[in-house]
């Protein structure tokens, strides 16, 4: 019975002395996944409209907005034709390409759906590469990787849209705008009213750089292009009621010349004049100079055919105009 009490107490003394042994404390899950972030964006709704977000903390995001500003900086380096110290770019037409088809097929292999998560890249890297398209075959291929980017849910905002359009009608290929535009499910981009202006001049400029032939195919479709970039307009709830895009479309077709550019040049001033009535603010100066100076153009063409009567009628509206400048 002795014994049987001695190793009861035995017992209880162990149990009651600190053990030392010591626990690992688990790590919060949240550490453990902000190793492997690539700032992903966080999909919520509101009003019925999904918003990304950012969800680091203020350090990353801190970080992030400093990169931004850097590569924006080196941006409009490039485009003054010197690096971010100051000297001059030197590259040669075959080193440009290659730095865009780098940079394009690491992008388009980080977005690929077998990717993993973590290795998604930064949301800036879409806008550094739309800073090195040069060529018109370079800015063909970015609707597939664009296509790619939207599917995995990374942002696109309205400053990288007006950056892409911009690209690839400076490199030559508005119709890759019309690609990207023309698809708001698949590519989603956020166009502004001077984006939209942007690829209408890049058409006309088509047009005036197409061969010299009152029946020239070419010069038709680019002519096309021009109004089917502003059939857009409404598509993104932008103005529709523009002087600038119908200056230009105007202007357009009276480069295009023939009986059909004048007679797109005549319904497109008399749909203007329709929507310019029911105008409630004036035009800006600028506006004003851009309506004038194709409705110039137009009554030289009315007066060349021998319509007086719409010239004459033009002529007052073009004074009305003249006014605002």
């Amino acid at each position: 019975m002795a014994a049987y009490i001695r190793t009861l107490t035995r017992i209880a003394t162990r149990v009651s002395t600190r053990s030392t042994v010591t626990f690992a404390r688990q790590a919060p899950a949240a550490m453990v996944a902000r190793q492997y972030h690539a700032f992903r964006p966080t999909q919520i709704a509101s009003k019925k409209k999904h918003a990304a977000i950012m969800d680091e903390d203020d350090e990353e995001l801190e970080a992030e907005l400093r990169e931004l500003e850097r590569e924006k900086r080196e941006q409009e380096a490039l485009e003054r034709g010197e690096t971010l110290d100051g000297s001059a770019a030197d590259g040669t037409e075959d080193d440009n390409n290659n730095r865009f088809q780098e940079q394009y097929d690491i992008l388009l292999e980080k977005t690929a759906p077998s990717s993993p998560q973590h290795e998604l890249p930064r949301h800036s890297a879409l806008l550094h590469l739309a800073s090195a398209i040069s060529t018109p075959e370079q800015a063909q291929s970015i609707p597939q990787l664009v296509q790619q980017w939207r599917r995995r849910e990374l942002p696109i905002s309205v400053l990288l849209s007006d950056k892409l359009i911009k690209a690839v009608c400076k490199a030559g290929s508005p119709e890759t705008a019309l690609v990207l535009l023309g698809d708001r499910e698949t590519y989603a981009l956020a166009p502004g009213q001077g984006t939209m202006r942007r690829v209408v001049r890049s058409f006309v400029k088509e047009v005036a750089a197409a061969p010299e032939s009152s029946e020239s195919e070419e010069g038709l479709e680019k002519l096309d292009g021009a109004f089917k970039a502003m059939a857009l307009i409404p598509y993104y709830n932008l103005a529709a009621d523009d002087s600038s895009v119908y200056a230009n479309l105007i202007r357009g077709s009276l480069i295009y010349g023939s009986e059909e550019g004048l007679r797109r040049a005549s319904v497109t001033m008399d749909e203007y004049l329709l929507i310019d009535g029911e105008r409630e603010t004036p035009l800006t100066r600028r506006r004003a100079a851009e309506v004038v100076a194709a409705a110039e153009q137009l009554v030289k063409a009315y007066e060349a055919k021998g319509d007086a009567d719409k010239a004459s009628e033009l002529n007052k509206h073009v004074d009305q105009w003249k006014k605002s400048i």
